[in-house]
């Protein structure tokens, strides 16, 4: 079920799929840091946005909203990417035409109605696998603040 906090969640799909990417100041913090399975140790909003206009411009995403919601101080973005490599390089990777899709989370920690994490996982391999194939090391050994280690 969603809350009222839920507008912060469609504001960040919004500005991811629509590439208004300017919506994200009201709802994320200048200082969030950011992780993905393509880019690791993303500090600042204008450098998340950077690297989103980075991917945006060369895999040119459709993107589907899949779910979202906001409960206490977590969020959540799911979207599926319908994505083809063909509009530039992307971290030295030159575009090959081949598309795919990719199922992603965004997992958001919130501080005072702004998103100060952003961790991306991927629910299907697609475009991980692509990355890979393509050169790109990707991240291994990822261990995330837990909630309950046990």
């Amino acid at each position: 079920m969603a809350n009222d906090n839920s507008n912060l969640t469609l504001e960040i799909y919004k500005g991811y799929a629509l590439q208004e990417l300017d919506r994200w100041d009201a709802v994320i913090h200048p200082n969030v840091k950011a992780n993905s399975p393509a880019g690791r140790d993303v500090v600042g909003l204008e450098n998340l946005k950077r690297f989103n206009k980075a991917f945006h411009t060369a895999f040119r995403p459709r993107t589907d909203l899949i779910d979202h919601y906001v409960v206490g101080d977590r969020g959540l973005v799911m979207i599926n990417l319908h994505w083809t490599h063909d509009g530039g390089p992307f971290h030295g990777i030159a575009p090959t035409g081949q598309s795919g899709t990719s199922v992603e989370s965004f997992l958001l920690r919130l501080e005072n109605g702004l998103v100060t994490h952003w961790d991306v996982a991927d629910n299907s391999l697609d475009l991980a696998n692509y990355l890979h194939d393509q050169g790109m090391e990707l991240p291994r050994f990822v261990t995330p603040p837990a909630l309950i280690s046990g």
